[in-house]
């Protein structure tokens, strides 16, 4: 169980840590299909550079910002105590 005058400094870095990793992954699903047109010149074993970018890109970018999240989730809970080992 977490302390009461760790709970505020505990959900303030939760909060921020999830904002640096939505923050990056939405700005490319955001942007990046605007520039799919323009991409889609380009070929990579024969599909079009944006499609491959939105296909496989966003669905590895995914993985990797889910990953990190977990990894610096679990440095914060451990950090303030609330890690659930204890």
């Amino acid at each position: 169980m977490i302390d009461r005058q760790e709970r505020r400094p505990y959900w303030r870095h939760t909060k921020t840590q999830m904002l640096a990793s939505l923050l990056p992954f939405m700005l490319v699903v955001i942007v990046l299909p605007f520039y799919a047109e323009e991409l889609n010149v380009a070929r990579f074993i024969g599909f079009p550079w944006g499609y491959f970018l939105l296909v496989h890109g966003i669905g590895i970018l995914a993985l990797v910002t889910v990953a990190s999240f977990v990894n610096r989730q679990d440095v914060i809970d451990r950090w303030h105590g609330a890690h659930e080992d204890s």
